[in-house]
């Protein structure tokens, strides 16, 4: 199953990859992932393992990931396996004059008794994550547009 979401942000691609290249500051806008660790780190970020935890309805599945591409203020890509799923999800960002172009590619692949179960929701459950990524990239634009700055979240300005 794939789904893409795109959105244009009134922002530099920096001040987003800001919110997007940190999973710290990521977690302020996707709603659905409750906890997030890095495993592993390496120097150029491909290679990074992670765990996060993604919670509906009150339940909460673990995910294993790792970082497949990774260009600063440009990309993003992960693999992450549950025991239900794997999922392929590559963020990019382009600028486009005074904004930036966000989009979002995702391919989701489902396991054992889920991916049986997968043709007969299958249409739903996609609906229902595109529906949820536009409200997370929502939430990821106001970040970006409202002047929220890094001394407002804590962040320690670089130098």
């Amino acid at each position: 199953m794939k789904i893409s979401c795109t959105i244009d942000i009134n922002s530099t691609p920096e001040d987003v990859w800001y919110w997007i290249g940190t999973p710290e500051r990521a977690l302020m806008w996707q709603a659905s992932i409750s906890k997030t660790e890095i495993v592993q780190a390496t120097p150029d970020m491909i290679g990074t393992t992670f765990r996060e935890t993604v919670e509906e309805n009150g339940r909460g599945v673990e995910m294993r990931g790792v970082v497949t591409g990774y260009r600063e203020n440009g990309l993003l890509a992960m693999h992450l396996d549950s025991k239900y799923h794997c999922v392929d999800v590559e963020y990019r960002l382009e600028e486009i004059g005074n904004r930036t172009r966000l989009t979002q590619d995702a391919t989701i692949r489902f396991k054992s008794f889920m991916e049986a179960l997968s043709i007969l929701i299958g249409p739903a459950f996609k609906k229902k994550i595109a529906d949820q990524s536009r409200r997370e990239f929502a939430t990821l634009k106001e970040l970006c547009e409202c002047g929220t700055s890094r001394a407002d979240v804590g962040d320690k300005p670089q130098g």
